[in-house]
């Protein structure tokens, strides 16, 4: 019995689409290490409906040692819906263009170390304009330690990945990657379209993970899998919930998840002599309002929008329309090439350029967020 139950927990976790969060339910099961589920059961108030569409938003996160909130590295929203055994998982960029407190216009990514994960699903429920149940938050560490648990993760690596500074290098072609690899593989970056192509191969990472998952022999390894999550999980999701979204699991398949990238487009800034300084994702807001439901309908959007052009920051004629938007196109190739090259953003409060109390900067196109 118990083995069934912990199963259904670790599928749940995985089905629904939380990437690094994989048994999140682990977090607040091992504080309750006689099991005795009945009693906390009726320590928590039910806060949902049976059957109730849940939003979850999962973050992994790079966390420095010393560092009690860390920038998101990768950012879902996962919607369950028990009652047509789907779930829709929306990639939010990092680099998605966002009011952050204390430092103004700034990166989503840089919500969790502003305030950690609860600011976090502030900032998304704003973008998103729909409520957030829950967040699960996962560090590297965990991530690694998961797939190296589960005997790695078999992927179809579509191109040469490598970049020796973050330990980065996978060869082309269907291969088992272990979760040194597998880390290498969802953080890799180097694209044409840089984090938007980058959060599509996140995409076919958590299917190829939840089928993983969905094998028979991965019973064995609940245990191991059960201890690492204590260590690297943070998660509000109550017992009572978790035991309710873990009856949910046999509705589901690896098939029932579908993915989608937040649409928008760039936003670039540049320098007087072309140079890229600043690269953000521009969301869609005539399209995130009904991005979850469209999911669901079986609708996916386009991805990337048309992009306005660059916007020229800190020269004497920034303001002037013709003068800041006067780039050529072999500028704007070159810019497209420098996006993925950007550093990323930093930790302890250098986490981008200075709120608009400081200085003066254009606002988006009309349309985007």
């Amino acid at each position: 019995m118990k083995n069934s139950f912990l199963k259904w927990m670790l599928i749940s976790g995985l089905i629904f689409g939380m990437f690094f969060g994989l048994g999140a339910g682990f977090t607040k099961l091992l504080q309750t290490a006689d099991f005795q589920e009945e009693e906390t059961v009726k320590e928590e108030k039910q806060t949902r409906a049976d059957g109730k569409r849940t939003n979850i938003l999962v973050l992994g996160v790079d966390a420095r040692p010393g560092e009690k909130n860390s920038r998101s590295d990768t950012m879902l929203l996962v919607s369950i819906d028990p009652k047509l055994d789907k779930v829709a998982v929306i990639s939010i960029p990092r680099d998605t263009r966002m009011e952050i407190k204390t430092l103004g216009t700034n990166k989503i990514c840089a919500a969790n170390f502003v305030g950690g994960p609860r600011y976090a699903v502030d900032r998304v429920e704003e973008l998103m304009q729909t409520h957030i149940d829950y967040y699960v938050e996962m560090n590297f560490k965990g991530f690694e330690k998961i797939v190296d648990t589960l005997g790695g993760v078999t992927i179809d690596v579509p191109q040469r990945m490598y970049k020796p500074s973050e330990g980065i290098n996978l060869h082309p072609g269907k291969q088992k990657l272990n979760g040194k690899k597998a880390l290498g593989f969802v953080r890799f970056r180097d694209y044409t379209n840089g984090d938007i192509d980058r959060t599509y191969q996140q995409q076919v990472f958590i299917k190829a993970l939840a089928g993983e998952v969905l094998k028979p022999r991965t019973i064995t390894k609940i245990p191991n899998l059960a201890k690492q999550m204590k260590q690297y999980v943070d998660t509000n999701i109550g017992f009572t919930d978790m035991l309710k979204m873990a009856s949910w699991a046999p509705g589901f398949t690896s098939d029932s998840i579908i993915t989608q990238t937040l649409p928008g487009c760039f936003y670039d800034e540049v320098d007087s002599n072309g140079r890229l300084v600043n690269s953000y994702w521009l969301a869609d807001k005539s399209e995130t309002p009904d991005l979850l439901e469209n999911l669901f309908a079986g609708k996916t959007v386009a991805v990337v929008q048309q992009s306005p052009p660059p916007v020229v920051v800190g020269s004497s004629t920034e303001g002037d329309d013709e003068d800041e938007y006067n780039i050529d196109n072999d500028t704007i190739e070159d810019i497209n090439q420098q996006r993925s090259k950007l550093p990323s953003p930093g930790h302890n409060g250098e986490l981008g350029r200075p709120s608009p109390e400081t200085q003066d900067y254009p606002s988006g196109p009309q349309g985007y967020i």
